[in-house]
């Protein structure tokens, strides 16, 4: 008996009748089996960090959500993920239980997507989704610092847009986690202050 495949993870008997346009097809849908999967798995353990019940996890998540994305574009373009002290809980049967760290590594928080070469960058954990406009602004940054003679005026202003792009964002980080704020008790709120996902 088989053991059974995991999430995201290619069957090569079955690839080796499958033509090469089956074959990029396939991996697209094993790449978002994957992405949903982890969704899954980070979604779980941030439930049992906070120690929510289905209900009030209902009410929690699409706020946080909204936290996590602000948060990210609020951020955009930086080159390194932000790793929250979120992936220092353990999420054992007893929820968290001091600083040991979650099992498959724990959580990181990726502000502003991945950038593969020049222009390359793909929406963090969505390839799908269009670009912010954050998002976009580094994508055309990118290219122009790419150029050998880059025009100096048009550098300066990608980056007074990028500027009022990551300010944009702040100001509905901030929005969003007061509304966060509303259905949390002390110490959830707490617990995502240390996170970086509450200020």
């Amino acid at each position: 008996m088989r053991p059974p495949r995991m999430p995201g993870r290619p069957d090569f008997e079955r690839m080796k009748n499958m033509s090469p346009e089956e074959k990029i097809k396939y991996m697209q849908e094993l790449a978002e089996e994957q992405r949903k999967a982890m969704e899954e798995q980070e979604a779980l353990a941030m439930k049992q960090t906070l120690r929510a019940d289905e209900k009030q996890w209902r009410i929690i998540a699409p706020k946080l959500k909204k936290v996590k994305h602000y948060r990210e574009q609020a951020l955009i373009g930086t080159k390194s993920p932000f790793q929250s002290s979120f992936s220092g809980f353990s999420t054992g049967p007893g929820g968290p239980q001091g600083f040991g760290g979650f099992a498959g590594g724990g959580f990181q928080f990726q502000a502003g997507g991945s950038v593969s070469g020049m222009g390359g960058m793909t929406p963090a954990g969505n390839p799908d989704r269009p670009l912010t406009d954050g998002e976009r602004i580094i994508e055309e940054l990118q290219w122009l610092l790419g150029d050998p003679e880059p025009d100096p005026a048009e550098i300066r202003q990608k980056m007074n847009e990028l500027r009022k792009a990551r300010e944009k964002a702040a100001q509905q980080w901030l929005r969003a986690q007061e509304d966060l704020r509303k259905v949390l008790d002390l110490r959830q709120e707490a617990t995502l202050m240390m996170m970086g996902l509450l200020n």
